[in-house]
C-alpha cells in the first residue's frame, strides 16, 4: 500500500465516498482532519485504506489483496499511526463488508475482535425538541469563557474536545456542544464531532455518579437545538450495539436507525486485546469463553488488574470457586485496592460464604492502610 499525499488524496475518492455515514471521510477530503490515506496503485487503485486517530477504513476488492503484505502494512503503518496519535486500537470500517471476515483470517494470529456497530440519524426539522433539565443541573454551552474556568473535571473535557480537533482552540472555532453541571462539577458532555458543511456526528457522555437521572437525553435535545443554530440539519450518532444506554438515548432523543454494520478492532497491546474479547463474551454471558481470555490477557506481559478482577467474577459465574479467588489475589497484587467494590460486587456472591472470603478482605484492608 502506498501512502497518498494530500493533495493525492482525491485518487481514493470514489471508493472512499462509500461510506455515507462517516463525516470523517468527507472530513478527510475537505482537508479538515490530518488523515493518512493509501492505496495499492496510483494510476488505477482497487484497494484503497484510510486512518484518522483510530478510525479506519477500507474499500475496494478484497480478492486483489496479498495477505502477508496487508498483515505487514496493518502491523507497520497503521499500528505506527495508532502510536503517534496515541490510541490504543483501531476500529475498522468496511465496504464490501466481505473485507472484515477477510482480514479476520489475514490477522488471525493477532486474535481481531469482531462487533456489530451502529449509526442513528437525526434530521433537524422547524419543531424542535424541549428541554427538560432535571433538577439540581445547569446547562451551558462550550465557549472560551467556560473553559477558562476551573471546575472538578475540567481535564476530562479538555481531553475529549481534542479526541477529534488538534487542540481546544480548534474545537472552539469548529466544533460546538453542550456541558451540564452539578453545582461545579462536570456532569456530562454532548459535544459535535467532524462537523462538514450542515453535517456532523455527536460524543456524549455522562459521568458515572450522574447516570440514570436522565441527563443524557436532555443534553442531547439540547445539542440538538444548539445544531440548529449552527446550521446542521443532519446529526449522526454512533455507538456499539452492545452499549444500549447510547442507542436508547439516541431513541428517546428522536434519532432513527440509519445502518448497522460489523466493524474490526485490533488492539496493539495482546494483553488489552483479548481482555476486551473477554469483555464481550462477559456482556453476552458467556462467562466460561470469557474466563478463556482473560487468563490469555494475564499470561501476556503487563496484565493490568482490572483483567484479573473481570476473569474472578466469570469464575465466579462458572462456579469455579478457587480460581475466582486465586484471580482475585491476583487482581490485588496487580493493584486492585477498592475494598467497597469488592464488597458490593452482586458477580462474586457465590464466594461469599466461604470462609476465605472473610481473610480476603482482611488481606486487602492490611493493604489498603499500608
Amino acid at each position: 500500500m502506498q501512502k497518498l499525499a494530500k493533495l493525492e488524496f482525491k485518487i481514493a475518492s470514489p471508493l472512499l465516498s462509500q461510506f455515507t455515514t462517516h463525516t470523517v471521510i468527507k472530513t478527510i477530503f475537505s482537508g479538515q482532519v490530518p488523515a493518512r490515506v493509501y492505496c495499492d496503485n496510483f494510476q488505477s487503485p482497487e484497494i484503497v485504506f484510510a486512518q484518522f486517530r483510530h478510525r479506519a477504513f477500507v474499500a475496494g476488492d478484497p480478492s486483489k489483496v496479498e495477505a502477508d503484505a496487508m498483515k505487514e502494512f496493518i502491523e507497520s503503518e497503521v499500528f505506527e499511526n495508532c502510536r503517534q496519535w496515541d490510541v490504543p486500537l483501531f476500529r475498522l470500517t468496511a465496504e464490501p463488508l466481505s473485507w472484515i471476515n477477510h482480514l479476520v483470517r489475514i490477522l488471525e494470529s493477532r486474535q481481531p475482535i469482531t462487533t456489530i456497530y451502529q449509526i442513528y440519524q437525526h434530521q433537524i426539522s422547524d419543531q424542535l425538541p424541549e428541554v427538560e433539565i432535571p433538577n439540581g443541573y445547569r446547562f451551558q454551552e462550550v465557549t472560551s469563557s467556560l473553559i477558562e474556568k476551573d471546575f472538578e473535571g475540567k481535564d476530562d473535557l479538555l481531553e475529549e474536545m481534542c479526541s477529534e480537533r488538534e487542540s481546544v482552540d480548534s474545537f472552539l472555532e469548529n466544533s460546538f456542544g453542550i456541558v451540564a453541571f452539578q453545582n461545579q462539577t462536570l456532569a456530562g458532555w454532548c459535544l459535535s464531532e467532524y462537523n462538514y458543511k450542515n453535517l456532523c456526528e455527536v460524543g456524549i457522555a455522562t459521568m458515572a455518579p450522574f447516570q440514570r437521572q436522565g441527563l443524557a437525553k436532555s443534553m442531547t435535545c439540547a445539542f440538538i437545538r444548539q445544531a440548529a443554530g449552527e446550521g446542521i440539519d443532519t446529526i449522526l450518532w454512533h455507538c456499539y450495539q452492545s452499549n444500549e444506554p447510547s442507542w436508547r438515548t439516541a431513541l428517546s432523543a428522536g434519532f432513527s436507525l440509519a445502518k448497522e454494520e460489523p466493524v474490526l478492532m485490533l488492539y496493539l497491546d495482546r494483553a488489552l486485546n483479548a481482555a476486551v474479547h473477554g469483555n464481550l463474551n462477559f456482556e453476552r454471558e458467556q462467562y466460561q469463553q470469557a474466563l478463556v481470555w482473560y487468563q490469555n490477557a494475564l499470561s501476556e506481559a503487563e496484565p493490568q488488574s482490572w483483567m484479573a478482577w473481570n476473569g474472578a467474577c466469570a469464575a465466579a459465574h462458572c462456579s469455579q470457586i478457587d480460581l475466582a479467588f486465586d484471580l482475585l489475589h491476583q487482581a490485588i497484587d496487580l493493584g486492585f485496592a477498592d475494598l467497597d467494590y469488592l464488597v458490593q460486587s452482586q458477580h462474586l456472591t457465590p464466594l461469599k460464604d466461604d470462609e476465605r472470603w472473610g481473610e480476603l478482605i482482611t488481606h486487602l484492608n492490611q493493604i489498603i492502610h499500608t
